[in-house]
């Protein structure tokens, strides 16, 4: 019963940071919104404050760890590591796109802890996806890309739905959650990667830093 109650607050608590935000928040529209003893939320999680960093390492735990394991399974073929890489990091984004908006937006703020999660996780993210580039890559036959540059394309690529969500909604009338835009943005990615460094010049790539 405890891991069950614990998952409750944990998603209630996404829903109110979403909608809310940190602030608009409180300990009681948390333990109303998961019907539970308020009380049960400092048990669990020593309060407000140690339940949203709680969530937001989760997040970012997940999401690297998706991004390591597509690096592992692709045997350094470039089709391979870009197919696993958004295939991977999208279905785990899609398996808890609520928290992934909420953690994407928070990482927009000044705070001492989006600063602590960045350079604990972020900057992780930055060493792999430069990896991505550098290592699987090297060998292959392509374009000259600044690395630096080329990291914020694919970053960017991974993240833009579930950081940009009230922009499709509005716009493109999509979500993060829709199963068959995301298939399509999938493949979009892909192809968007491929053509940015495949090339039929002759001539081995040589990455560089702008």
């Amino acid at each position: 019963m405890s891991d069950q109650t614990k998952d409750s607050i944990k998603l209630a608590a996404t829903r109110l940071f979403y909608t809310n935000g940190y602030h608009g928040t409180s300990v009681r529209d948390i333990a109303k919104e998961a019907s539970v003893n308020s009380a049960l939320i400092s048990y669990y999680f020593g309060g407000k404050h140690v339940l949203f960093e709680t969530l937001l390492i989760e997040f970012f735990e997940g999401y690297i760890h998706s991004i390591e394991e597509a690096m592992r399974t692709s045997d350094g073929d470039l089709h391979q590591v870009l197919s696993q890489l958004f295939k991977r990091v999208f279905t785990y984004q899609q398996s808890c796109h609520l928290l992934a908006r909420m953690a994407h937006r928070e990482m927009t703020m000044d705070s001492t802890l989006v600063r602590e999660v960045m350079s604990t996780y972020l900057r992780k993210e930055q060493f792999l996806l430069e990896q991505v580039i550098q290592v699987h890559l090297s060998a292959k036959q392509m374009k000259r890309v600044p690395i630096d540059l080329t990291v914020l394309h694919l970053r960017n690529m991974l993240t833009l739905p579930f950081s940009s969500p009230q922009y499709l909604k509005e716009l493109f009338l999509v979500a993060p959650d829709d199963h068959l835009f995301m298939r399509r943005y999938v493949t979009h990615a892909e192809q968007w990667m491929r053509s940015l460094l495949e090339t039929k010049d002759v001539k081995r790539l040589h990455l560089v830093r702008s």
